[in-house]
């Protein structure tokens, strides 16, 4: 007969909170209501069973805190939840979660030991001196993606395909593209399937009680890589080796968390901690209402971290690593995009805005509305796979279907919607800030116009990569404009641009024109606006001052003449890009000089470049 682990008991350490190795054992420690029974749950590894069930004695308690020592135990071979009041719940500070292996797969209602908490590994892990990549925002092209429905439809093998594995044999396209910080949208432990039961420990559905929640903006277990997006049985090591070959590539990884209001704020900062110290994590995006922002823009472990907030912080540290994420921006410029009136102004704000306490990050499209390719296809919210009758998700999206609604065989109509998305890249990418790409929209991915794709684990939320090839010319505009971005340092400074000739060089830093030079008309029916950077502000790899840039932008839908505002001596505007040319190579210089004046398409941004005329 085989011999059972002997066990040692004793109280533990209250302040370690979850499952903790120390040199005396295992400590756990769990939050238990005032005059509730609690006990901790010991399974086998893989079993539901329980194997053994220890009670927290009152001695074990300080405060709301019942904690144990077990000693003799080899957490390898064991998973554990708690039971409080008679209910099993799973540990919030669990460090993985087991028993939902598959996503979206049902849980069997009243079985609380379906799920189960598991301990980190033993085994120690080689990061082969791993070190973040130092991508300060300024120079940061940042692409979000979905862990599971990026990857779903791409040419990977089954096992590969929305997996943390999957993500990271796409490297090498991120490298092509010009991108070098992938910001991952939850993928720390959560339940997409509410129970039918009031289990407390997975978080119920705060929609449609049975629909899948794709997204994952509900509470979870935010120590825990998620086990379904994992194709290997070791999610720790899994989630490890991705960061380490990003960080290889130059790539930088960010965390997008979730948390609401209920959400205990020291829970939040100490999640944050353990994923930049365990799993080497560059930079987090924080969401919902339970965000404890001054107290992680405080937090002296998280300094030198990249911290994105939706509001920042009244408070900040100095290490300038706190951004604003500008929803702002997509509002703007969409409409701008669209030729709505009275919009030069805030065009303007946008393109020179930086956040001086770190970054400013600025997007025209995200998972939260409309893709790029659907804001230029659809006027109206199609949601009707939602299952809500079409009334969620918002009602207004900044949009213009160019003249028909969905899909359309009209040339034309076709024509204009890809000049669109190129005007949309273009003014994303010439704005001070950082820009941020969600993943798709550099090929037109679509979701059919539903621009609340919360609920779609399916084609309509994963990305379509068939599109990728149908429209290469687009992928080949977004690369080459990226390029372009990055060889211009004075497009992306680190402070934002004053506005005046500080550096007395003959012109300020940034200069706003309209078809007369010096003078921007800010009328309401204006849709012309020219932006000039003097590159004498800003250097590049070489030590040499960078280049005059103009950009002009003709929201217009005619043709409207500008005036180009004068060069130093001896110098002329050279046309670089034009979206209404559809040529695969954009980025290329035209032989025809621009002195005085040059003439822009409707609906069209041109970039033109300061260069030494040729005698």
């Amino acid at each position: 007969m085989k011999r059972q682990n002997v066990l040692d008991i004793r109280s533990g350490y209250p302040a370690l909170f979850g499952a903790n190795k120390i040199a005396e054992g295992l400590n756990f420690a769990a939050e238990v209501p005032k005059e509730a029974k609690a006990s901790l749950i010991l399974y086998r590894k893989g079993s539901g069973v329980p194997w053994k069930e220890i009670p927290f004695p009152e001695e074990s308690r300080t405060g709301k805190i019942c904690a144990l020592i077990v000693s003799g135990l080899d957490r390898n071979q064991y998973e554990y939840n708690f039971c409080i009041d008679g209910e099993i719940v799973q540990d919030p500070y669990a460090y993985g979660i087991r028993g939902r292996e598959r996503f979206g797969a049902p849980l069997e209602s009243g079985d609380g030991h379906q799920i189960r908490c598991a301990f980190l590994p033993d085994e120690p892990y080689d990061w082969e001196g791993d070190r973040s990549p130092d991508i300060p925002y300024k120079d940061m092209i940042l692409y979000k993606v979905h862990v599971r429905g990026y990857t779903k439809q791409y040419r990977l093998s089954p096992k590969l395909k929305g997996t943390f594995k999957g993500l990271q044999e796409m490297i090498p396209y991120w490298k092509e593209l010009g991108v070098n910080a992938i910001e991952l949208m939850p993928a720390y432990e959560f339940c997409e399937i509410p129970s039918s039961g009031k289990t407390k420990g997975m978080i119920s559905e705060k929609r449609q009680e049975g629909k899948v929640n794709y997204w994952g903006y509900v509470s979870g277990f935010y120590f825990a890589p998620k086990r379904s997006y994992c194709a290997t049985k070791e999610p720790e090591k899994e989630f490890r080796d991705m960061v380490k070959a990003m960080h290889q590539a130059g790539i930088q990884c960010i965390m997008e968390f979730y948390f609401p209001k209920e959400v205990n704020p020291l829970l939040a900062l100490k999640a944050a901690c353990f994923w930049k110290c365990y799993y080497h994590v560059d930079g987090f995006h924080f969401v919902g209402d339970g965000v404890p922002g001054e107290l992680i823009a405080g937090d002296h472990l998280l300094y030198g971290t990249k911290k994105m907030f939706q509001n920042l912080p009244a408070c900040a540290e100095d290490d300038k690593m706190m951004a604003e994420y500008q929803p702002g921006f997509l509002q703007d410029m969409r409409r701008y995009l669209k030729s709505d009136e009275g919009m030069i102004p805030g065009a303007e704000y946008h393109i020179r805005h930086v956040n001086p306490s770190g970054g400013t990050i600025n997007y025209m499209a995200c998972q939260d509305g409309f893709t790029l390719s659907d804001m230029v296809s659809y006027n109206y919210r199609h949601n009707e796979e939602n299952g809500e009758n079409n009334t969620d998700g918002s009602e207004y999206n900044y949009s213009w279907n160019c003249g028909v609604e969905g899909p359309s065989r009209k040339i034309a109509i076709r024509k204009m919607r890809e000049q669109q998305i190129r005007n949309a890249f273009l003014m994303l990418l010439i704005s001070q800030g950082t820009p941020m790409i969600y993943g798709g929209d550099e090929f037109c991915n679509s979701q059919n116009g539903n621009n609340n794709a919360y609920c779609q684990d399916n084609p309509v939320g994963w990305t379509d990569w068939k599109a990728c090839k149908k429209n290469g010319k687009i992928l080949r505009f977004v690369q080459e404009a990226i390029a372009f971005r990055k060889a211009h340092p004075i497009l992306h400074l680190e402070e934002e641009p004053k506005g005046v000739d500080y550096l007395v060089k003959g012109f300020p830093d940034i200069s706003f024109h309209g078809e007369r030079a010096w003078y921007l008309n800010e009328e309401n029916t204006c849709r012309l606006l020219g932006v000039m950077y003097c590159g004498a502000y800003a250097k590049k790899t070489d030590g040499t001052p960078d280049d005059f840039l103009y950009v002009a932008c003709n929201f217009h839908w005619e043709n409207r003449t500008i005036a180009l505002p004068n060069l130093p001596e001896g110098m002329v505007w050279k046309k670089t890009a034009d979206t209404s040319d559809p040529e695969e190579n954009s980025f290329r210089e035209r032989e025809e000089d621009y002195q005085k004046n040059i003439e822009i398409n409707p609906r069209t941004v041109v970039i033109l470049v300061g260069r030494k005329k040729e005698e």
